[in-house]
């Protein structure tokens, strides 16, 4: 059974491209997850989408839950918490309100997306607090964390050993000195990267040929137990298909083999997240 590590359910379109046929809903995920054989999703929560009624998407979280408890079978979810676009935004209090939403929304996971340049907010004591929070309460970390932030994540991975780190579309790295950067995470074992997001780290057009080769060297430092594919879906049908999103890892990763590609395709997912009724 394949598993999606990252995807997403919004009830507004949050973006100013037009929005796919069947929109960003529960229904068109299932149809889309059963024509190319994955049987589990994990959704990460966005509340994004600005102050424009047409597509803001404040309460994100309440409807990704509500669709977990409507599909406990079949969905997940990652707790958007102070991500870039909150008013909260590495703001007092973080950690008290991680606990808040983990307990309103039943997730076991949260995530948080990192403004482009490194604020230093990790070295704070509220950062402290929030990771510590998280670490605290055996949450996995969705990390959308931009190459500037590498280092900050190296040093929060050794001194939060307890909480695993998993970083959104291969860390985001697309020069050679980037992947480098994200390949020196592989020294620590709570780091574990997405194989997702392909047109972010791609300077040409699907099939993404530029990726391929980088992800190889990713894949050999971190090793399949520690990587999970996500199709990013719906945004990524802006560019290509679902079922594209599975061919372009499976090529990328033939050098592996079957055990490890299982790994890839829903083991490593399952092993941060555990799956529990």
């Amino acid at each position: 059974m394949i598993v999606d590590a990252h995807c997403h359910l919004w009830r507004r379109w949050p973006y100013s491209s037009t929005p796919p046929a069947d929109g960003a809903t529960p229904d068109a995920l299932l149809e889309v997850m059963a024509a190319n054989g994955v049987g589990r999703a994990f959704v990460v929560a966005a509340a994004i989408g600005g102050a424009d009624a047409r597509t803001e998407n404040a309460r994100n979280n309440d409807d990704v839950a509500e669709t977990v408890h409507e599909h406990p079978a079949t969905f997940r979810m990652f707790a958007d918490v102070d991500s870039r676009w909150s008013p909260s935004y590495h703001r007092p209090g973080a950690g008290a309100r991680l606990a808040d939403e983990i307990a309103r929304t039943g997730a076991r996971g949260f995530t948080h997306y990192l403004g482009d340049a490194d604020d230093g907010w990790f070295d704070t004591a509220d950062g402290t607090e929030f990771l510590s929070t998280a670490e605290s309460l055996g949450l996995l970390a969705s990390v959308h964390a931009p190459p500037a932030w590498h280092a900050a994540i190296g040093g929060l991975a050794q001194q939060h050993p307890g909480l695993p780190l998993l970083l959104h579309h291969q860390g985001l790295a697309t020069t050679d000195d980037e992947v480098e950067a994200l390949i020196a995470l592989a020294a620590h074992p709570n780091v574990a990267v997405k194989v997702s997001g392909f047109r972010y780290v791609s300077t040409t057009t699907p099939p993404y040929p530029d990726v391929r080769a980088r992800l190889e060297r990713v894949a050999r430092a971190f090793g399949a137990e520690r990587l999970a594919w996500g199709s990013d879906w719906p945004v990524s049908t802006q560019h290509h298909t679902y079922t594209d999103t599975i061919a372009f890892a499976a090529e990328a990763l033939a050098f592996l083999d079957e055990s490890e590609r299982e790994r890839v395709f829903g083991g490593t997912i399952l092993s941060l997240y555990p799956w529990s009724s």
